[in-house]
C-alpha cells in the first residue's frame, strides 16, 4: 500500500508545479482507480483457475514498477495518470486476491473478524501512505520520496515469496462453467456490489480529498494545526481502522444488513457536517474530520464479510471481481467529480466544500435502500 497515496498526500505542491487544475488533480487521483477497475476483473477471476499466490507477486512487481515510474519519470497529468493507472492495476491484483488467497487456505466460512483484519489492513497501508509520504517530503525532492515508495510492494514480494508456499487453487472440479452469469443473477451479491460502490464512491472520494481541504483550512485559519496535511490525512484515515474491526465484530452478533444500512444513513450525515466545519477552528474540523472516518470505515469488513458469504464458493473470486470493479469505478468517478465540481464553483472556498462532502455522502443513501430487501 506505500505507493497509495504518491500523488494524494503531494497533491497540493504538484499541483503548483504542474499548474494543474482541480480537474486535472481529479484526473490523476482517479486514474488510481480506474487502474483497479479495469485490471480487478481480470486478475481476480484468475484466481478461481489459479494460485492467487502468482497473481498477487506479479501485481506486487507492477506497483513498484509504477512508483518508480512515477517518481523518475511523470511530467504533468497524463504521464502521472499513466503511473497512477499502472499502481491501481498492482493493487487490483493484491487486494481482493490477498482476500481470496486467505480463504482458499481456511476450512469453513471466513470469519467476519478474519475478513476484518484483513480489509484493515488497506486502511492501516494508506494512512501510512499518507504519514510515510508526507515526512519525507518535508527532507527530500518529491521525487525521491515517491520513487521510495516502491520499497513497499517490493518487500511485500518478498514477505509472501518466502513466507506463503504455493497452493492448488480450490474447488477446481466444483468451478461454475459460467461464473460472471452465476455472480450477476444472484440478488443478494449484486445488492452487496451496489453497497458497496456507494461505500466506495465516499470512502476514496475523502481520501483523494482530505488534504487539499486541510490545505485549505491553514490557509482560511493563516496558521497550521499541530501537524502537516498529509500527517493529518494519515491519522483521520487511521481512525477507520478500530472503526471497521468493531464493525466486522458487531456485524457477527446482530443483522449484518440493518448494521450496514444504519452505517450508511449516519455515515451521509456526517459528510454533510464536516463539509460545513471548514470555517470552524482546527478542534472542530479535527472532531467531525474523525466522527466522519468511523462511519466511513465501520461498514467496509461487514460489507466484503456479507459479500463472501451470499457468495457460492466456486464462483467467490468472480463475485469478488464484480464487486472490486463496481467499487472501484465509483472510486475513480467520485475522486473526479469532487475535483470538477470545485473547479466548476470557481475553486476552493467554503460554499464549494459544504457542496462537495454534500456529493461525497450522498451515494449512501442509494446503498441502504439497495440493502432493504438483502437477505443476509
Amino acid at each position: 500500500m506505500a505507493p497509495f497515496s504518491m500523488f494524494l498526500a503531494l497533491e497540493p505542491q504538484l499541483r503548483g508545479v504542474w499548474t494543474l487544475s482541480h480537474t486535472d488533480s481529479g484526473w490523476i487521483s482517479a486514474a488510481y482507480y480506474a487502474g483497479y477497475m479495469v485490471a480487478v476483473p481480470v486478475l481476480v477471476s484468475l484466481t478461481d483457475r489459479r494460485d492467487p499466490r502468482a497473481v498477487w507477486l506479479a501485481s506486487t512487481t507492477l506497483a513498484a514498477v509504477a512508483a518508480l515510474g512515477f517518481g523518475l519519470t511523470a511530467q504533468g497529468v497524463w504521464s502521472a495518470s499513466l503511473f497512477q493507472f499502472i499502481a491501481g492495476a498492482g493493487l487490483a491484483g493484491t487486494y481482493m486476491p490477498g482476500l481470496k488467497l486467505i480463504a482458499d487456505r481456511i476450512d469453513g466460512t471466513l470469519h467476519p473478524r478474519l475478513v476484518a483484519f484483513y480489509t484493515t489492513s488497506f486502511t492501516l497501508g494508506a494512512s501510512a501512505s499518507f504519514y510515510a509520504i508526507g515526512q519525507m517530503q518535508e527532507a527530500f525532492a518529491w521525487r525521491t520520496t515517491v520513487a521510495a515508495a516502491a520499497a513497499g510492494p517490493a518487500t511485500a514480494w518478498l514477505l509472501i515469496r518466502a513466507g506463503l508456499a504455493p497452493s492448488p487453487p480450490p474447488h477446481k472440479r466444483e468451478r461454475s462453467a459460467r461464473p460472471w452469469h452465476t455472480v450477476m443473477r444472484s440478488p443478494d451479491a449484486m445488492r452487496y456490489v451496489v453497497a458497496y460502490a456507494c461505500h466506495t464512491w465516499e470512502l476514496f472520494a475523502v481520501r483523494a480529498w482530505l488534504v487539499p481541504l486541510f490545505v485549505f483550512v491553514q490557509q482560511w485559519h493563516g496558521r497550521a494545526a499541530f501537524a502537516s496535511a498529509a500527517t493529518l490525512a494519515a491519522l483521520i484515515s487511521l481512525v477507520g481502522v478500530p472503526a471497521s474491526l468493531a464493525g466486522a465484530e458487531l456485524s457477527a452478533h446482530v443483522d449484518r444488513r440493518r448494521l450496514i444500512m444504519t452505517v450508511m444513513l449516519l455515515s451521509a450525515a456526517a459528510s454533510v457536517v464536516f463539509g460545513l466545519t471548514a470555517s470552524s477552528p482546527w478542534p472542530v474540523v479535527l472532531a467531525a474530520g474523525v466522527v466522519h472516518s468511523v462511519f466511513v470505515s465501520a461498514d467496509s469488513a461487514a460489507l466484503t464479510s456479507g459479500l463472501v458469504a451470499v457468495s457460492p464458493p466456486e464462483s467467490r473470486g468472480t463475485a469478488m471481481a464484480v464487486y472490486s470493479t463496481a467499487g472501484f469505478a465509483a472510486a475513480s468517478a467520485g475522486s473526479f467529480a469532487i475535483g470538477a465540481m470545485l473547479d466548476l464553483l470557481g475553486g476552493q472556498s467554503m460554499l464549494s466544500w459544504a457542496i462537495a462532502f454534500g456529493i461525497i455522502g450522498a451515494p449512501n443513501l442509494v446503498g441502504a435502500v439497495v440493502l432493504v430487501r438483502a437477505r443476509a
